[in-house]
């Protein structure tokens, strides 16, 4: 009775499924923000401790800055802990140091009437931005909500960034067939008389023969998304340098108030939205007035159209072809 009960446990716990929990913890360096001047010391020190708890809380490794500037020699510690926490250099250095996968930077600086609290997430290898979130404008008492709150949405992007769920394998179809009893009559298809069964049907291509007619409607008006698209790629690289030239303000400049500084980081976010989105539809027009010029087809039908309005003007065209 023993042999067969030990046979049967072990093809039970060889057939177990292996355990998901083994992937390797996302590792998070936690620094403090260089910008402190205006929040009492205790109250960043106990920002510090509730990002720890709420990371561990949600399975994360956490490293504080000072375990790792600890083994550093003098010079090395000094030069990183007063680099700023904003450049990717420093960011850089810091998770090379620490070797962990991402590098977390608490904030909670004066803001108005209150304090802004948040968090931003920076990765490890080349200290570029990952996602960043805070609540602008809370009492002291709310900022460890506050915190709570931009690591609610910080942590599942972090998470879907670098941990992605693995794909279930797909389960190929089941294939049955049919069993044959010999001796015994298959049934048949019935075939409607005067009309053919379809393995007998001729399956050629009836429109090979069709008259290729190529109009020159498509290319005559192919250069309009191209040269739109140009004009887009230009003005949203103009926008880029604008954005460029914000950033630089931001690192080299003083600013006398809190809300200028936000005022020229809001612009320069802007400037580089509309640059991408720019250069981005840029692109695509150049690449569809392409397609319209070089793609053979066999009928085409372009129609241009003109609207003006009070407020401006737009060429638009519409066509389709075969």
């Amino acid at each position: 009775m023993l042999i067969p009960f030990l046979a049967a446990l072990t093809l039970v716990v060889a057939q177990a499924p292996a355990s998901t929990s083994s992937a390797k913890p996302l590792t998070v360096l936690l620094a403090p923000t260089d910008v402190t001047r205006g929040t009492p010391r205790y109250l960043v020190g106990v920002a510090q401790e509730h990002v720890a708890d709420q990371l561990k809380a949600r399975g994360l490794e956490v490293v504080r800055v000072e375990d790792v500037t600890r083994t550093l020699p003098k010079k090395q510690r000094a030069a990183m802990m007063r680099c700023k926490r904003t450049q990717p250099s420093c960011i850089a250095s810091l998770g090379v140091a620490a070797k962990t996968d991402v590098v977390m930077v608490t904030e909670v600086v004066p803001y108005l009437s209150g304090f802004k609290a948040g968090v931003r997430v920076y990765t490890a290898q080349d200290g570029a931005p990952l996602v960043e979130h805070s609540v602008p404008e809370v009492k002291k008492d709310q900022v460890m909500d506050a915190l709570t709150q931009s690591l609610d949405v910080v942590v599942p992007t972090t998470l879907r960034v670098l941990r992605p769920a693995p794909v279930a394998p797909v389960t190929p179809p089941v294939v049955q067939t049919p069993q044959v009893t010999p001796g015994v009559k298959q049934p048949v298809t019935p075939v409607t008389p005067g009309i053919e069964p379809p393995t007998q049907m001729d399956l050629s291509d009836t429109t090979k023969d069709a008259p290729k007619v190529e109009t020159p409607g498509r290319r005559k008006w192919a250069w309009v998304p191209a040269a739109g698209g140009v004009v887009l790629a230009g003005v949203g690289t103009v926008f880029l340098v604008q954005s460029r030239s914000k950033f630089s303000d931001l690192e080299d400049k003083e600013f006398s108030t809190l809300a200028e500084a936000d005022a020229v980081r809001d612009s320069g976010k802007r400037s580089q939205t509309i640059g991408m989105v720019g250069i981005g539809v840029g692109v695509a027009a150049v690449a569809t007035g392409a397609l319209m010029y070089f793609l053979p087809t066999k009928q085409t039908s372009v129609q241009p159209s003109v609207t003006l309005t009070p407020q401006g003007g737009g060429l638009s065209f519409a066509g389709t072809w075969q």
